[in-house]
Parts: C-alpha cells; sequence; structure tokens
C-alpha cells in the first residue's frame, strides 16, 4: 500500500514540474504577436460616458419605494417599483398605493405641498379619503403612507389631512400639530 501511495505522489510532483516548466522563446514570440494582432482589431474607448448612448426608444421612469402590508407578519415591507414618468408626482405614488392594497380604490390628491429643503423639508398631503384596503391598524396605515412619501420625496415630516382635515381613525385622531416621521421600526407594527 505505501509503495502504491509513493508511486501517485511521485506522479503527481512529476506532472506539476512539468506543468510549471517555462515556455521556450518561440511560443512567447508567437503568444505577443497574435496578441499584438488581435489589440489592433479591437478599437480603443474611453469606458466613460460617451461610450454609452442612451436608447431613444425607452421612455424615462421614476424608480421608487413603496411601502406595504406584509403577508407573512404584522409588519410593512418596502418594495422597489417605476413610475412612468421621469419626476415624482403625489397622484401616482397614491396610484401606486391603491394597486398595492393600502388605499382603497378611488383616493385622490386633493393637495401636495412640500416646504423647505434638503433635511428640514416637511410637507402637507390632503387626501380625498384615508382607508386601508388591507384592513390594518390605524398606525400601519399611517406609516405606510408617511414612509412611502417621506422615502421619495426625501422629506423629513409629513402631515397627512383628509379632505383639509385632521385624519380620524379608529385607534389614532390626530390633531392639527400631529406629524408623521420615517418610520424605521416598520418591520413590526405589533
Amino acid at each position: 500500500m505505501k509503495k502504491l501511495m509513493m508511486g501517485v505522489m511521485l506522479a503527481a510532483m512529476a506532472f506539476a514540474l512539468a506543468a510549471c516548466t517555462p515556455t521556450t522563446e518561440k511560443q512567447k514570440e508567437n503568444t505577443t504577436a497574435a496578441a499584438a494582432a488581435d489589440m489592433e482589431t479591437i478599437p480603443m474607448t474611453t469606458g466613460g460616458a460617451s461610450d454609452k448612448v442612451p436608447d431613444p426608444n425607452v421612455k424615462p421612469v421614476a424608480v421608487i419605494s413603496i411601502y406595504h402590508g406584509s403577508d407573512d407578519s404584522d409588519g410593512i415591507v418596502q418594495d422597489m417599483d417605476a413610475l412612468d414618468t421621469e419626476g415624482l408626482d403625489a397622484q401616482l405614488l397614491v396610484d401606486k398605493l391603491v394597486e398595492y392594497g393600502v388605499l382603497t380604490k378611488g383616493t385622490k390628491v386633493l393637495s401636495f405641498e412640500i416646504e423647505g429643503e434638503g433635511e428640514t423639508a416637511t410637507a402637507t398631503l390632503d387626501l380625498s379619503q384615508l382607508k386601508s384596503e388591507e384592513g390594518c391598524s390605524d398606525r400601519m396605515l399611517l406609516a405606510e403612507v408617511g414612509n412611502t412619501f417621506i422615502d421619495n420625496f426625501e422629506l423629513k415630516t409629513i402631515k397627512v389631512k383628509v379632505n383639509g382635515g385632521n385624519f380620524e381613525g379608529k385607534d389614532i385622531q390626530q390633531q392639527d400639530s400631529d406629524v408623521l416621521e420615517y418610520e424605521s421600526d416598520f418591520e413590526d407594527m405589533t
């Protein structure tokens, strides 16, 4: 058995040494000449934006985040989607929330105003109705709508109104000073 193992090891060493020996000068010259010929036929490019021409037939889209209820838990999930337009539009965002089953059909944006810029931007969203298609809690509904608008419009806070008045749900009755901030613990809304 020892002789067999020694024979196998000797054969493996011989193979390894044969594979690692340097090539002859003639093979190097042929390889270098072939590589040079290939390089001459490949057009040189900068690799930058000038090489990338957008397809004029593709419609521009806006990539958005939609927060909606999870089928598997009592939390909210974030999904990426797109709008068939370049810019964001509050009504199109509400339409996506309806599509995902967050809001009931027929929900319209009565007004949407953003004040300030950057990290201090706040908004007021006035909807024709604010009812959950999913049948979720008021807290979860407000988090779905609030996170969707705060994330996409890069807001600090948002005030959600219904027909010009404060939101009054089963569990939550908002006051004039109540605003929504980004709900970071959206995956667990129990």
